[in-house]
């Protein structure tokens, strides 16, 4: 057997074993985009999403938006690693004509697939704004889809998925030009779609 013959067999194997790794996700995401991709004109149900708001109260003022995030994550029981924070300094503007500055603003967000938490506290203050949602099924396949969590495994997996889809993609090519058919019409399958897509694309833009 020459050595092209033997990576290409080489190469269809791990194509196949790679494939057969990512069947799973690839069923999540391709459920999970499909219904994201019709849920407004086909009124594909969106997955439903229960809000709670609250005003709680703090018994002292958080130090930091840091100390802040860890509070509300071992209240609501979410993990505090997984806490994020954003801060919004004071800034002068003009409001009616006439100059103010506007408050500075602290915004903590926790989540999982299913929940989430969004806090918004006014630096110095003793009460802390709090909504609340917990989705349904598939709402949560919807927000592990996007990977809404921001929960670092399942980023690191979706990435080896999308890497895999590129593999899978590259190696079916050269696969299929191969071993299956003439390059001519392997030429213009791939011109084809690409034309298609770039077609589609246009009216879209």
């Amino acid at each position: 057997m020459t050595r092209p013959r033997r990576f290409l067999v080489w190469l269809r194997k791990v194509h196949a074993w790679v494939g057969l790794a990512g069947a799973a996700l690839g069923l999540l995401f391709g459920t999970t985009g499909f219904l994201l991709n019709h849920r407004a004109v086909l009124k594909v149900p969106g997955g439903r999403v229960e809000t709670e708001r609250i005003q709680l109260e703090l018994t002292e003022a958080p130090a930091s938006p840091e100390a802040l995030a860890r509070d509300l994550a071992l209240r609501f029981g979410f993990a505090p690693e997984r806490a994020r924070w954003q801060v919004q300094p004071a800034k002068p503007v003009r409001f009616s004509g006439a100059p103010v500055t506007t408050a500075g603003t602290w915004t903590v967000l926790l989540g999982t697939h299913r929940r989430q938490a969004r806090a918004t506290y006014l630096p110095g203050n003793r009460t802390v704004d709090v909504e609340a949602r917990r989705a349904d099924l598939i709402g949560t396949l919807q927000r592990m889809h996007k990977s809404d969590a921001g929960h670092a495994p399942w980023i690191l997996l979706a990435d080896a998925f999308a890497g895999a889809l590129v593999f899978l993609t590259l190696s079916g090519t050269l696969l299929w030009t191969r071993l299956a058919g003439e390059r001519m019409l392997a030429i213009a399958l791939a011109a084809g779609g690409f034309l298609t897509l770039m077609l589609v694309a246009a009216l879209a833009w």
